[in-house]
């Protein structure tokens, strides 16, 4: 891991200025769009071809680039629920057993949430809420399968009350979804999985097939490309938001526990080759052994591991003066995962703005909030936990304000409207208020008699 010294260097060289306005493909994805698209194609017109072809053909688009890009045939998108059953078979109890724990305490945390509307009758407005009708939930494959992200994904729109809850992921190399994805599918109540991965899966959601329901709303990480099609796909339906690579940022000091260091860097360099592992401390002398450290544990980790190549190109230590430099930089960086490994954190929290989740001492590692502590641990990240939130039952909701003024409090703010309106030169606006406000204006036969 590289060493940046100075506030000033760590802002300028770890914080992107523009992360979603012209991403940059890793050298993977142009050679993989290289290689289903041809020579000189963009992310962005690939994901534009996507969505062109699901558009124009449907069914027929998606198992043409279900093949085309997963090397898979498939007849059959929706995965029967006898299969799902089937797959607890394949499955070994203890899993099992933990995916349960885990649904249990996530389906604890968001139940506390709130999800009711309201009214002030005395004023005549209030909110009512509801559920999103139908959303659908992208879960990523490939390198691994992911049961964790199906139960923090679909148990807050269960609790939200979601109607129709959709699953999409890719099939494994045998047309099959992982069985341990399928046993979280049917603990987290999903009502639909389709073996469709990628941004084929996202532009269905989006327009519709003949076989896969559109939806109103899409959630759910993945590689890039799947990201672009969100964000293209975004006014058809709704998008919880676009996310990047994983990324931590640890604070530590002269009395923070070198292998932990070592331990929470390394989970989160595994998860993806541009994953972004960051240390800062004020305290440099600890630097060298939190490296000797990881030294050790990446040899313990498979060489196939992507933390041998994300801890090296995308790690750093950040070394700053002091405490302040500590608060500002975390709260520029506004990470994904916030892991406060230092002597005084419940000091330093009052103190931080921005940050997905934030992790507390020793004993509540940024892994235990990937599986069972309870929250969401699909969160912002490139900086949009200055402006975003985790997942969580609010996602699923949408609010409608309701309007239901009584007539007497019409007469003590819709003289203001009248004045506004006016200002505004939009004199219709003023005198639909006028009608009311007019006690004779209110008759239709002193109106006509006006005229």
């Amino acid at each position: 891991m590289r060493t940046v010294t100075g506030f000033q260097n760590a802002v300028n060289e770890l914080i992107p200025k523009h992360p979603w306005f012209n991403p940059v493909a890793s050298e993977s994805t142009l050679k993989f769009i290289e290689s289903v698209f041809g020579a000189g194609v963009s992310p962005k017109q690939a994901v534009d071809s996507i969505i062109d072809r699901v558009v124009s053909t449907g069914d027929t688009a998606v198992r043409d680039l279900t093949l085309l890009m997963d090397g898979v045939e498939i007849e059959q998108f929706i995965v029967p629920k006898t299969e799902i059953m089937a797959s607890y078979a394949s499955v070994p109890t203890e899993v099992v057993d933990a995916l349960n724990v885990a649904a249990d305490q996530i389906r604890t945390f968001h139940l506390q949430q709130p999800k009711g509307g309201w009214i002030d009758e005395e004023r005549g407005v209030g909110q009512i809420i509801n559920p999103i009708e139908n959303v659908g939930i992208y879960v990523p494959g490939g390198r691994a399968s992911y049961p964790s992200t199906v139960l923090m994904m679909a148990i807050p729109a269960k609790v939200a009350g979601v109607p129709s809850i959709s699953v999409a992921t890719p099939p494994s190399n045998n047309g099959k979804v992982p069985p341990v994805t399928l046993v979280a599918c049917d603990i987290a109540g999903v009502d639909i999985v389709y073996r469709i991965g990628g941004p084929t899966a996202i532009a269905a959601f989006a327009f519709g097939t003949e076989t896969v329901s559109k939806v109103d709303k899409i959630l759910g990480p993945g590689n890039l490309l799947v990201q672009l099609t969100k964000q293209a796909v975004y006014g058809v339906s709704g998008i919880d938001a676009l996310q990047g690579p994983t990324e931590t940022l640890i604070v530590a000091d002269r009395t923070s526990n070198p292998i932990f260091c070592a331990a929470d860097l390394l989970a989160q360099a595994e998860h993806d080759p541009e994953a972004r592992v960051v240390l800062v401390t004020k305290d440099k002398n600890i630097l060298s052994k939190i490296e000797d450290e990881i030294e050790i544990q990446l040899k313990r980790l498979p060489r196939s591991s992507p933390a041998n190549i994300s801890i090296k190109e995308n790690g750093a230590f950040v070394v700053l003066e002091n405490e302040n430099e500590i608060v500002d930089f975390c709260n520029q960086f506004a990470p994904e995962h916030l892991c406060l490994l230092n002597s005084n954190p419940d000091e330093m929290i009052p103190r931080l703005k921005a940050a997905g989740g934030i992790f507390v001492g020793e004993d509540s590692p940024e892994v235990l909030g990937d599986y069972t502590a309870g929250p969401s641990h699909s969160m912002p990240t490139s900086g949009a936990a200055r402006h975003s939130s985790p997942v969580s039952v609010s996602d699923y909701l949408k609010i409608t304000s309701l309007i239901s003024v009584p007539r007497e409090r019409l007469s003590e703010i819709g003289p203001a409207g009248v004045e506004i309106a006016e200002a505004e030169n939009l004199l219709a606006h003023a005198q639909a208020l006028k009608f009311r406000l007019d006690p004779e204006m209110r008759s239709l036969d002193n109106y006509q008699n006006e005229e």
